[in-house]
């Protein structure tokens, strides 16, 4: 859900408790429209993430780690120019709004103490953080509105820092059981709608909420209602229900929504406690974030992909093509056959012989078209010509069946790795894989100054088994080779049956526990192109029986003595999943 002024109240009291007195060490800028703050506060450090992203600017703090360019924006230079070292003094927010304050204490180029405030302004796409100082004048935002985007406002460095234009809303601070009844009477229609018209950061499903937390019915005419009766419920319920946060999930077992406490418009089942809001917001953006962000990434390789396999896919369809013909072509050596076994009975100049078929049984009659141009004799070595093209393409095409099946498999793979990116490490991965196999031009192979330009190598998925297990998962063609190559004999290997995935592996020569097995395979079966198959097979053997050939692309292996497991994924393994860490799935 986008953040509502009602839920920002939650976060800002989180954030106060947990920030407030803390000294900035850290300041990044992972993406154009988001900043991280490292902040150490009561003896641990906290990770900031203020996004003014148009789809889901939000405040919290995560858990998460983002990568950052290898040269920070001039934005991101001006924040550690300005806020590394300072101490956060307040966090606030406007007027009840989806607008959110961080007040530093700064020291100046002179050493003395200055207060610069942070505006978080969550407003879809006119989101927007803004520094500035304590005469209110604009340090810098992240996003510069002139006058030309906005005759509203303008926000730039050097001017004057503006409120959004405020909306005549009641403040939930400052609400009084009065003072909603006057506004809601004044209102009129459906409570629920009342209550988004009248209260500052009110979303239509917090307004729901508040009527079902004081047993109203949100669609009741607030006419038909006693308000000196309701009125004072309904601010209790705005002000005064504890945080308990919560992550609602669906069906798939993907987290779809966070809430600040258990909303009873959504069935309880489906609602987990969180440690915190922030951590409700994780589970929510953590795969959302990296599904978008990597799609974002891998666009145009996928469209390359997907152009690439329909070309070989055309390919192969014309070597198979070929085959066939040549299946045919045997009737051209057996018209040379009996052509030159009658070479005695052909008259020059005809255009037909009828000749009995020696090579089929009861020797029947059968008719050979024959070249008036050509004698007898060069009529049938025009047949064998014909017959010996055919078996040269055959053999052609045979030979090249065997690569196409090879370029479609790693096609594939790619494809499927793709999905399971999370860094650009992984996508500089699978782009490798694509070049080395000749689907993409090669990256230069030397970087600034000469230097050899190294593969940053993306690292495999880590899980622990409920018994403490080691569980590792390659996300693409490499790091399959790379977990399994390097793995001990002992150590049990699974893989989803004859479909793209990941390899997985078990990190103990130990026999591992069924409930091990059954996790693990889980996993391979979450990580391969078959994730959604009821029935999926997932074979398993040990390390030693897993071989590849001198030849083979990256990740393609062979694999003997195994055993199968027939894994259907519920909602609550894939949930337990991605909390675990295969959010990039």
């Amino acid at each position: 859900m986008p953040m509502d002024g009602f839920t920002l109240s939650y976060m800002r009291r989180e954030l106060l408790a947990a920030l407030q007195g803390g000294r900035v060490d850290k300041v990044n800028q992972p993406e154009r429209d988001a900043l991280v703050l490292l902040i150490r506060s009561g003896g641990g450090n906290h990770r900031l993430l203020l996004s003014a992203n148009a789809n889901q600017a939000r405040a919290q703090l995560t858990a998460q780690t983002y990568e950052n360019p290898a040269e920070p924006p001039m934005f991101c230079m001006l924040m550690r120019k300005h806020l590394l070292g300072a101490r956060v003094r307040d966090v606030g927010q406007v007027a009840g709004d989806r607008i959110l304050t961080l007040v530093f204490e700064c020291l100046d180029e002179l050493g003395d103490s200055v207060e610069k405030t942070l505006y978080l302004e969550v407003m879809g796409r006119h989101s927007n953080l803004t520094l500035v100082r304590s005469d209110g004048v604009i340090i810098d935002a992240i996003r510069h509105v002139n006058s030309e985007m906005s005759r509203v406002r303008t926000v730039q460095p050097g001017g004057v820092y503006q409120l959004p234009p405020q909306q005549d809303k009641l403040d939930p601070e400052g609400l009084t059981p009065d003072s909603l009844a006057e506004r809601l009477a004044a209102q009129g229609g459906a409570l629920a709608k009342g209550l988004m018209a009248c209260v500052a950061g009110m979303a239509s499903v917090c307004a729901r909420e508040i009527c079902a937390q004081v047993g109203a019915d949100p669609a009741v005419a607030v006419s038909d209602l006693d308000l000196s009766a309701l009125s004072p419920r309904l601010v209790q319920a705005l002000r005064d229900i504890p945080a308990a946060p919560v992550a609602l999930y669906d069906e798939a077992g993907l987290a779809v929504d966070f809430f600040p406490f258990p909303y009873r418009t959504f069935a309880a089942e489906r609602q987990k406690a969180m440690p915190s809001l922030s951590a409700a917001m994780d589970a929510f953006y953590l795969g959302r974030d990296l599904r978008a962000r990597m799609q974002q990434k891998s666009a145009g390789l996928q469209r390359h992909i997907k152009s690439a396999l329909e070309r070989t896919e055309k390919k192969k369809a014309i070597m198979l093509d070929s085959i066939r013909q040549s299946a045919l072509a045997e009737q051209d050596r057996v018209f040379g056959d009996l052509l030159t076994a009658n070479l005695h009975r052909i008259g020059r100049g005809v255009s037909s012989v009828t000749v009995q078929n020696y090579y089929e049984e009861g020797s029947p009659e059968v008719d050979i078209p024959l070249s008036t141009r050509l004698t007898p004799s060069q009529n049938a070595q025009s047949y064998y010509k014909k017959y010996r093209k055919a078996k040269v393409a055959e053999q052609y095409a045979r030979e090249q069946l065997t690569t196409i099946e090879r370029d479609l498999a790693l096609l594939e793979n790619a494809l499927d790795d793709l999905d399971k990116c999370e860094t650009t490490a992984d996508l500089g991965e699978v782009r490798y894989v694509l070049s080395q196999a000749g689907f993409l031009r090669p990256e230069p192979s030397r970087g600034r100054g000469g230097k050899p330009k190294k593969l940053p190598e993306g690292k495999p998925c880590r899980f622990t088994a409920p018994d403490g297990t080691v569980i590792e998962v390659g996300k693409n063609s490499l790091q399959n080779d790379r977990l399994t190559l390097h793995a001990r004999g002992g150590e049990t290997w699974l893989h989803a049956q004859g479909i793209p995935g990941s390899h997985v592996l078990i990190r103990t020569e130990s026999e591992p526990s069924d409930e091990t097995l059954l996790y693990a395979a889980k996993l391979a079966a979450y990580f391969s192109k078959g994730r959604n198959h009821p029935q999926l097979p997932v074979d398993y053997t040990r390390r030693k029986y897993v071989k590849k050939s001198a030849n083979a692309p990256a990740g393609l292996v062979t694999y003997t003595n195994f055993k199968t497991l027939i894994i259907g994924l519920t909602p609550e393994d894939v949930a337990h999943i991605i909390q675990e860490g295969g959010g990039g799935r």
